[in-house]
């Protein structure tokens, strides 16, 4: 898969059993693990105006997770900047997020690159052969950087995360990775028949992590996916703040750079790390959602 896998994924909400469930249906622990991620867009939401989540993950590196191209290869249309015509249509023109995603996920950097670039409507720069090329030279910017503790359960070719973000928010997701997207209508079925196992509803959508941080903490940015149709909306409402008014922008501060993923309680682009770390003295999985 030069081009990466696509990702069938539903999240849902563990409860006190999820694990005991799990285990009754023969899934295996495959782990625990903490790590730390990083978002990137450009100053405008061009990129996840348009659904692509630029990511770097502590001790993985960069992906790129955006929708499938359409069968037959056709051309990406670029994004425009905020205000602009064309590229994605608001949501007026778009379908509501639904229970499950698909996604490709991009891991090589020339993938990446090429459908940064694609969005974004330039040409590669020969410099930009690695992603933190790119993402200096095309002037993105961090948007959100949170950790998360995760347990991770195996079950046939399906993955199950158990997820506890430093923000204060847990959720769970049943995940099947495949090669082509014929592929994606039994993945997809097999996924929400664990999920429904699993105690979850069947029409419940259960918000990421991502869409309840860009509430919480960048909520200008979260009414601008709203209005995109990239996020679905939340009954908990956005906390006030300084974030609570003004034009849908990242911060203008200019290009952020590729920083050391251990950093101190404030980034670089000068938001709070939400939870300020990753530490495992934190409070245990809660069963309670780019």
């Amino acid at each position: 898969m030069p081009w990466g896998s696509i990702e069938v994924e539903a999240k849902f909400t563990a409860g006190p059993d999820t694990e005991a469930r799990l285990a009754a249906l023969g899934a295996a622990l495959a782990g625990s693990s903490s790590f730390r991620d990083l978002y990137y867009d450009t100053p405008d939401l061009r990129l996840t105006r348009a659904d692509h989540w630029l990511r770097l993950r502590q001790g993985a590196g960069w992906e790129l997770k955006c929708p499938p191209l359409p069968p037959g290869g056709a051309a990406l249309a670029p994004q425009p900047p905020a205000g602009g015509t064309g590229g994605v249509p608001e949501a007026a023109a778009q379908e509501p997020p639904a229970v499950a995603t698909t996604y490709q996920e991009l891991t090589s950097p020339r993938a990446i690159v090429g459908r940064l670039c694609g969005v974004l409507g330039v040409a590669p720069a020969p410099a930009w052969d690695q992603v933190p090329g790119a993402v200096a030279g095309l002037g993105l910017q961090e948007f959100a950087s949170f950790g998360t503790r995760r347990r991770s359960y195996r079950l046939g070719g399906l993955r199950v995360d158990l997820d506890q973000a430093d923000f204060g928010y847990a959720v769970a997701e049943v995940e099947a990775l495949v090669a082509a997207q014929e592929e994606v209508p039994a993945a997809l079925e097999e996924v929400l028949q664990l999920r429904r196992a699993l105690g979850q509803d069947g029409a419940t959508r259960v918000p990421g992590k991502m869409s309840v941080y860009l509430q919480r903490h960048r909520p200008r940015h979260y009414q601008a996916l709203l209005r995109a149709g990239v996020l679905a909306g939340d009954p908990e409402p956005p906390p006030q703040g300084d974030d609570a008014a003004g034009p849908e922008t990242l911060e203008k501060r200019g290009p952020s750079p590729v920083m050391e993923l251990a950093g101190g309680p404030e980034s670089e682009m000068g938001h709070p790390r939400a939870g300020g770390g990753l530490g495992m003295d934190g409070p245990p999985l809660q069963h309670s959602a780019p």
